[in-house]
């Protein structure tokens, strides 16, 4: 259940002053894991909360979950779509502590320093056509914003598609990934990164608005990863059995500019008008001078006046 780690470094995780080895060293630097040294031993230092197989399992609830949890990975999305390749993956949980490769939207990276926020990706196959899959983001995301507010964080909301926003900066993001359709149906890989924490090198590495949970809310990672499991599953099992459509009446609670201007950039073009909300597909509503437009999430960027 515990990868992509160091035996001694799960020694240290448990409390102990461990021999401080090259090998060992030179995964604690390399994954910037704060440690202070004594003599020739070495220990974990600071407050980091590490992510704990029972824990997340016990906030889950009743959820049967196949759980991976990786000190360091490239990325969860990536290892969930190989793992959806093995026949015998139906679901998959996979989090970690740090990515060396973390995927955002269109190509970006993702900023995932070691132990301070939240890198999941839950995989599982879905019978629905692969038109129908549009409005998964939108999902997923708004599992993320209510497991938040359950904990207590006020001004959380989405930006179409894939964004989670707190106080005008970006605090997640989504990014979901699909496996062609077989027998067992479309492999989905629901990413998500959640920002805790971030150091100033961190933010130097970021290149819009952000945010963080910081001091705003008491969020356990462990206790939110095990709430967010059972939402998101037991939405994903609503959205199997019934689409998009039910997710589209709520859209209201979790939209971040309701009835604001905003821009739609698609490549070198550009759509202005009214935020309308969503379609039964997950398509943005533009209410513009030439009427009503429908805007797919594919490649396409939402900017507002505030942008």
């Amino acid at each position: 259940m515990i990868k992509s780690t160091h035996p001694e470094f799960e020694r240290m995780v448990s409390g102990e002053a461990v021999p401080d080895s090259d090998l060992l060293m030179g995964f604690l630097e390399e994954a910037g894991v704060p440690h202070e040294r004594s003599a020739s031993a070495v220990r974990l230092s600071g407050d980091l909360e590490l992510l704990d197989p029972k824990r997340i399992l016990d906030a889950a609830g009743n959820e049967p979950l196949s759980l991976e949890i990786h000190r360091v990975i490239g990325s969860t999305n990536d290892t969930v779509m190989q793992r959806l390749s093995d026949s015998g993956c139906h679901e998959l949980l996979c989090t970690a502590e740090m990515q060396t490769a973390g995927k955002g939207r269109r190509g970006r990276s993702w900023v995932s320093p070691f132990g301070r926020n939240i890198y999941v990706t839950y995989g599982r196959f879905l019978q629905r056509e692969l038109s129908e899959l549009g409005g998964l983001s939108i999902v997923v995301g708004m599992q993320a914003v209510d497991t938040l507010r359950d904990f207590g964080l006020e001004g959380v909301g989405l930006k179409w598609p894939n964004d989670i926003l707190l106080a005008g900066g970006k605090l997640g993001g989504i990014l979901v990934e699909l496996k062609p359709q077989e027998k067992r149906g479309i492999g989905i890989a629901a990413g998500m990164g959640i920002n805790f924490m971030l150091s100033a090198q961190d933010v130097g590495q970021i290149d819009q608005a952000w945010s963080v949970i910081g001091e705003r809310a008491v969020v356990s990672r462990n206790q939110f990863l095990g709430a967010f499991t059972a939402k998101l599953t037991s939405a994903l099992r609503l959205f199997n059995a019934e689409g998009f459509e039910p997710f589209v009446e709520i859209w209201h609670q979790y939209d971040a500019y309701p009835g604001e201007i905003v821009r739609i950039l698609r490549g070198q073009s550009e759509f202005e008008g009214v935020n309308a909300g969503i379609d039964g597909e997950g398509n943005l509503l533009l209410q513009t001078d030439e009427g009503l437009q429908s805007h797919n999430a594919g490649e396409v960027s939402m900017r507002t006046a505030r942008q």
